[in-house]
């Protein structure tokens, strides 16, 4: 016979679904405590917490400039310019002014930061510096590579030369300097030798006389040896093939024009000395023979 108590049953329990209780129970609990929270505090909350992650990050990115632009090896002391910076335009001043700017920054921070500046600093006394190549030699030194823009032309001045780049824009400068070679020469006349500066040269003809109509003149005279203006007056004598060829300041092209309707017509010009474009009309010549 079997007992009066009977065995019960085996049932399996699921552990998950106590689980997957345990953790909605826990949910809904955060969930009331969250909602128990004042905006304030969750607020404040939030906001501690980003000002602790600004401030590790700030201390991470003083670690990294320490290491990489503001690493002491970088720091310049010595400041060297090259050799072609040199034989271009060798001016203690300008190099005195850049030296001021560069010593005691960081070359990699210079690099990212202030090369263009270096470039804005010197400009404000040099505009005529186009751009500075800056290099690292090692043991806190650089080296510092100046280009320049090419003068639009030169003046000489008895033994003196300036270059002019723009209005206004001018100096003088040493016959040994390389920028100066390819540059047009305006020669003036003896009775000059004397003028202290150069600022007089422009007061009969302007700076945009000549950066409009030397280009001309060139192309026109392309066998021309000497190129002279007659200060105190608006005329100018081009020298060409042994002859000497006035030209007044207006209307250069139509002189030009009647110079090569002689050159085309005149079978005599070859034996002439000098040849006045405008003196005497706008449509005549005046010619002088050997």
């Amino acid at each position: 016979m079997r007992g009066i108590v009977k065995s019960k049953p085996f049932v399996k329990k699921i552990r998950r679904q106590k689980k997957i209780s345990s953790w909605f129970s826990f949910y809904r609990s955060w969930r009331r405590w969250q909602d128990h929270q004042s905006p304030i505090s969750l607020f404040l909350k939030k906001w501690w917490l980003l000002v602790f992650a600004t401030f590790l990050l700030f201390i991470l990115w003083l670690f990294l400039l320490k290491g990489t632009w503001y690493n002491p090896v970088y720091l310049i002391k010595t400041i060297e310019y090259t050799q072609e910076t040199k034989s271009k335009y060798w001016n203690t001043e300008l190099f005195v002014l850049s030296s001021k700017f560069l010593r005691g920054k960081y070359y990699n921070a210079l690099r990212v930061w202030w090369e263009s500046q270096l470039v804005d600093w010197v400009r404000t006394e040099y505009p005529f510096v186009r751009s500075a190549d800056i290099n690292f030699l090692g043991d806190q030194k650089i080296s510092v590579d100046f280009d320049f823009y090419e003068p639009e032309f030169l003046v000489k001045i008895w033994e003196k030369r300036y270059w002019v780049w723009w209005e206004n824009v001018s100096d003088e400068l040493d016959v040994n300097w390389s920028l100066w070679k390819d540059a047009f020469v305006v020669d003036t006349p003896a009775y000059a030798a004397s003028a202290p500066s150069i600022a007089w040269f422009f007061y009969e003809i302007w700076y945009d006389w000549y950066k409009d109509n030397l280009p001309l003149i060139q192309e026109a005279f392309p066998r021309m040896t000497r190129f002279v203006y007659l200060v105190g007056s608006q005329n100018f004598i081009v020298f060409e093939d042994g002859k000497m060829i006035y030209l007044y300041k207006d209307n250069v092209l139509h002189q030009i024009d009647k110079l090569q309707k002689l050159q085309k017509y005149y079978e005599e010009y070859k034996n002439l000395a000098t040849v006045d474009l405008w003196s005497l009309t706008q449509d005549k010549v005046i010619v002088w023979w050997w």
